[in-house]
């Protein structure tokens, strides 16, 4: 090696006279230093040395030569030396953390460094950080505050203005902030030269900020009525975010329809308190309006803040718009100065389907056919000999003595969906963003077979997308993107799916097999059948189920601009916001669809002892071989909203103020003409020292629907708090009692989506006429007609808003800084509900066109509790406990009846969902009662065995009169509550959930078996029924019959087919693992519905898609 350098220690010792001069220097710049090489002992001592300089002493002064190349010393670091002993003890103090290892030879020392440690060990260039540290509420600057590379003593503190400057070495180094009251922050400075810090109080009760109306404010000053949750408190293994709602939301009433994969469930705020119009919620992310099925589809991992706006106070800034309460959806953005994160969740769930009703089998529906044909008919000759029942109870020939299992031939027994969502977020000192990607896929359980080119089984694709990009243009500037897009395809049946599952009830087990074996030749599938009447067919289900196809495909695009330009130039404390955004949605669709080919058994055909060999016979002539495929359907619709608003926070000593000021204007498009709002809203708040709070909102809103003079209205609200905590006197009980607040709020409310949803026109002040649409013919030939115009609709006189006055009276406790507790009380009155004038008589010519008239009125009223528990039991052991419960209760005051001759005939003064129908007064057990009872004139001549009605009226029969009010609680429960509770321990968490739904009944009257169809018969009734072997007084079903004419006297809603509706649901159950780069979980959804209703899921109907038990698992990793 040519820079390699051997060197013989004589030839040094005694003829370099250069060196001699060096190492004089050497010992008169190190002092005290000495190095002895006698006997195997070296010493070294010195100050400020290189290695290289301690290895050429050591050579000097020892026998040792050592090898290695000059450039490795060059950028070694000096280092103090005090050490004496062997040459291996030398040694390894000398190179301790040079990243040089060494090798002993004998007398010979080879060198040799490690590149990548001795890398880190050469000193790094020192660079100069420099940034501002404010409070994160008013921006004013934290004075004094500690700034210190971590992992160092040495640090600098803010100045006045709350500016730093300190040194760092590389980027791989993070700050801390720290300052009495505020949470400790930790920031990565990467290659930042410049880094601004916002620090939050330690106090969460202070810290903490609720998004409310067109703004944000601390949980402590607010006065409104609000409940706020994270995101993830509504995360479930589902695609559908509504499915989580029920229990988890105080105020809110969830109903789950469907379990249809992305069904959504319906939900109001704080019950319903209108009727004929719009009655659920006004839904914003991130201040602009979407569609229920917009959020119902995202994901709650993209979800920072989930807030119900429920009184006046709350909802009037939003005027027209808020009169049933609206909901705040904020999404997740980037933060300033924060290293990229990177989270991925992957899920795969497995769903079986839970509670589906159950019918009998074939030879058991033969036996209850043949009985209920005799028990009406005594004379009359079974249908169904003992022979053919028997050979369809034991299976003979399932061709020609079918017994078919609908449920089983048409649905699964479980399914698998998956989910993936992959989120990133991060900051500068100028820009941060939040990017997240969501992928769905949901499978059905429809048993399908790829019979045709298509599979018709539910197969549906969801992805959606999230884009928050903020950026400082100025310091005082700042422009925010958030751009929202879903994707969506859905393949599955061109016909819903409760038409299907209806078709168990409608179909029955032995008329028909599902299909019929396959003949040489063929190119279609021989799907069974039966004629019902002349060449008319019944239904095969699994025919309906194979023969059509519907492909749909949606998208949204929401997209907003917003400019947030501060003007402390102006006054401290002034800014002003301004917003665009741009909606779009559109869908396209088609379908395929093929008529199938029907056989059935040749009557006479086989021996019906021994039904082996059997002729079909086609029984229609229109099957095809062909798919028919129609056009693409496409709709779509636009909508554009804008906003400008001006903002003023300050605060002066304790006095501290703040107001808002906003214009919007929205615009709907889906036809020719658009549908257009605007208005101005307002807020202003005062707080005293936190303790005496103030707030005024106001909305002064037009809409189009209303003529000129009346398009505008005010709709103004009051909201008072005292935080009784925060004063003097209270001090003594802040040990116990952490916070304390009253609160209460009166205003009034609007909406001007009154009467859409019964038939009212758009344009309320126009007369709706059909030209040339009715007329008569005459002549003396009847040859000459003559038409004109007719009137649909009249203008509605003196058109107004629906509105609705608010009443809440709240109260927030914290106890012992674990336990919170909140509770409020409201009141509201709806009036001016647009309704059609029943009162006026139809012989008056108002047949078609009914007047309208802002003439209803509803009264609606109820109590909201939510509890919140925190607590370390142990070390390192966490127990988290909530519960909310909502109770909700209305009536109609003013519904413009007609003058009913009895008073329990009319609607006013009781609940909208309630339970109407004849009073039960259990089975008749003979003739005689029947003899002496009130003539029931129902349809169908009474025996024993049927239902006894009572004679509300007294005019000794049975008639529409006699239907009264059964119960004040109908299929919309009264009672909403949830449950639950999660535990970590170290890394482990276990968490669980119920939700439970009570005052709530259910009517069954809808099931009859046989009729003119030949129904199916569920269990319950052949388990339970009146028969003339055991007249059971207390049977759960009556006398059985085969058609109306029998039967019609049974299946009128009554209290006999009247159920308690109550249910508790174990609805999710979570175990988790943390590990360093994430989390693994199981859960479980829907495991289980405790009920005193047994027949199916008591929160669906009985052709309802069913709710699946969903076991899930899932991994959430993070970098």
């Amino acid at each position: 090696m040519s820079n390699l350098k051997c060197k013989s220690m004589r030839k040094i010792h005694f003829f370099d006279k250069q060196r001699y001069l060096k190492y004089i220097v050497l010992l008169l710049l190190f002092y005290p230093l000495n190095i002895l090489g006698a006997q195997g002992v070296i010493s070294v001592k010195g100050q400020a040395m290189s290695i290289k300089q301690a290895i050429q002493l050591i050579e000097k002064n020892s026998d040792y030569t050592f090898f290695y190349n000059a450039a490795d010393l060059k950028n070694t670091t000096n280092k103090n030396f005090n050490c004496e002993g062997s040459i291996e003890e030398v040694l390894k103090e000398v190179f301790n953390g040079s990243g040089i290892t060494y090798m002993i030879k004998g007398n010979e020392i080879i060198l040799k460094v490690n590149k990548e440690e001795s890398t880190q060990q050469q000193p790094k260039k020192k660079r100069s950080v420099t940034g501002t540290v404010v409070d994160a509420e008013n921006g004013d600057p934290v004075i004094g505050a500690t700034v210190v590379v971590k992992g160092q003593k040495d640090g600098v503190i803010t100045d006045l203005d709350g500016n730093f400057t300190i040194s760092v070495s590389g980027s791989r180094v993070q700050l801390e902030f720290s300052y009495i009251g505020y949470k400790k922050k930790t920031v990565d400075v990467g290659d930042l030269g410049v880094i601004n810090v916002k620090m939050e109080s330690d106090n969460q009760l202070l810290s903490e900020v609720v998004v409310v109306g067109a703004g944000t404010q601390k949980k402590v000053s607010v006065t409104g009525s609000i409940t706020s949750v994270k995101g993830m408190t509504l995360k479930a293994p589902s695609s559908s975010l509504t499915s989580s709602f029920a229990g988890k939301l105080s105020g809110v009433i969830a109903m789950t329809k469907s379990g249809e994969p992305g069904a959504a469930s319906e939900f109001y705020i704080r019950g319903v308190s209108t009727f004929g119009g719009r009655a659920t919620p006004l839904i914003l992310l991130d201040d602009v309006e979407i569609s229920t099925s917009d959020l119902n589809n995202l994901p709650a991992e993209t979800i920072e803040s989930f807030s119900i706006l429920k009184d006046a106070s709350a909802t009037a800034i939003y005027g027209a718009r808020g009169a049933n309460g609206v909901m705040l959806i904020t999404t997740k953005t980037g933060k300033e100065n924060e290293k990229t994160r990177i989270n991925v969740t992957l899920e795969n769930s497995f769903n079986k389907p839970m509670n589906m009703p159950k019918f009998v089998d074939g030879a058991t529906w033969m036996e209850l056919y043949n009985e209920a044909q005799t028990t009406r008919n005594p004379q009359a000759t079974p249908k169904y000999t003992q022979q053919a029942i028997d050979n369809t109870r034991n299976h003979i020939n399932p061709y020609v003595y079918p017994d078919v299992d609908w449920q089983d031939m048409i649905f699964k027994n479980m399914n698998m969906n998956q989910r993936v969502n992959v989120n990133i977020s991060g900051g500068g000192s100028k820009a941060s963003y939040y990017m997240s990607l969501q992928a769905n896929h949901d499978t059905g359980l429809l048993n399908t077979k790829k019979v045709y080119s298509y599979d018709n089984n539910i197969n549906n694709w969801g992805y959606n997308f999230q884009n928050n990009i903020s950026y400082k243009v100025t310091p005082t500037t700042k422009i925010d993107l958030h751009m929202n897009a879903q994707i969506r395809n859905q393949k599955g049946p061109n016909y819903s799916t409760s038409t299907l599952f209806a078709m168990m009830l409608s179909t029955n087990p032995v008329y028909f097999p599902a299909t019929f074996p396959a003949q040489e030749g063929d190119t279609h599938i021989r799907f069974g059948n039966a004629r019902w009447a002349g060449s008319s067919l019944r239904t095969n289900p699994y025919a309906y189920m194979l023969s059509s196809f519907k492909e749909n495909n949606e998208n949204t695009l929401n997209t907003s601009l917003k400019i947030n330009q501060k003007l402390d130039f102006v006054t401290k404390g002034l800014s002003i916001q301004a917003m665009v955004n741009w909606k779009n949605w559109s869908s396209s669709n088609y379908n395929r669809s093929i008529n199938p080919y029907y056989y059935g058994v040749k009557a006479g055909s086989y021996n019906p002892a021994t039904p082996t060999d059997y002729e079909m016979e086609a029984l229609n002539t229109n099957g095809t071989d062909y798919l028919a495929t129609s056009a693409i359907g496409k709709s779509s619709d636009q909508t554009f909203y804008m906003d400008a608003r001006l903002n003023y926070d300050r605060q002066f000593d304790l006095h501290h103020v703040t107001g808002m000021l906003m214009y919007m204007q929205r615009e709907y498009r889906s036809d020719v003409l658009p549908q257009r709002n605007q208005g101005i809203s307002g807020r202003f708040t005062y707080d005293y020292g936190q303790r005496y709070l103030v707030e005024l909102n106001f909305g002064y809103n037009g809409t189009e629907r209303l003529a000129k003079k009346s398009r505008f209205e005010f709709f103004p609200a009051i909201s008072l708090g005292w935080v009784i905590s925060n004063e003097q006197f209270f001090e003594p009980m802040t040990d116990m009692i952490d916070n304390l607040k009253i609160r209460g709020s009166y205003g009034l409310v609007g909406s001007d989506e009154t009467g859409m949803g019964a038939g009212a026109q758009h344009f309320l002040y126009i007369d709706q006429v059909y030209l040339n649409n009715i007329g008569f013919t005459t002549g003396v030939d009847m040859n000459y007609t003559l038409s004109g115009p007719q009137m649909i609709t009249y203008a509605v006189q003196n058109a107004s808003w629906e509105r609705v006055k608010k009443l809440d009276i709240g109260l927030d406790l914290e106890l012992f800084r674990q336990l919170t507790i909140t509770a409020d009380y409201f009141k509201e009155r709806r009036y001016n509900i647009l309704l059609n004038r029943e009162a006026w008589p139809e012989s008056l010519a108002y047949f078609t066109a009914k007047p309208w008239s802002n003439k209803g009125k509803v009264d609606n009223w109820g109590l909201e509790l939510s509890v919140n528990w925190h607590k370390e039991i142990i070390k390192d052991l966490f127990v988290d406990f909530r519960g909310n419960f909502t109770y909700t209760e209305n009536k109609y005051v003013d519904l413009d009846e007609p003058i009913y001759p009895y008073v329990w005939k009319t609607s006013t003064g009781k609940p909208l969902s309630r339970t109407t129908g004849y009073v039960a007064e259990g089975l008749f057990q003979s003739q005689e009662e029947i003899d002496n009872s009130p003539e029931q004139n129902l349809g169908s001549v009474v025996k024993p065995g049927d239902i006894k009605y009572r004679d509300i009226n007294g005019d000794g029969k049975i008639d529409d009169n006699d239907q009264v009010m059964l119960s004040p609680y109908g299929t919309t429960p009264r009672i909403q509550y949830g449950l639950g509770m999660n535990i970590t321990y170290k890394k482990f968490d276990f968490g669980v959930f119920f939700n439970g739904s009570a005052k709530r009944k259910i009517m069954v009257s809808g099931v009859t078996p046989f009729g003119e169809s030949d129904y199916n018969v569920m269990q319950f009734i052949a388990d339970e029924r009146w028969t003339e072997a055991n007249p059971n007084p207390n049977a759960t079903y009556p006398r059985l019959g085969l058609v109306g004419s029998q039967t019609a006297n049974n299946n009128v809603a009554s209290s006999y087919w009247m159920r308690n509706g109550n249910f508790l649901r174990f609805k999710t159950l979570e175990l988790g693992y943390s590990f360093r780069y994430g989390r693994v979980y199981l859960s479980g959804d829907n495991l289980a519905v405790f009920s005193p209703f047994k027949l199916w899921d008591p929160e669906l109907s009985y052709n309802s898609y069913p709710l699946q038990r969903t076991f899930n698992i899932g991994v959430q990793l993070n970098f």
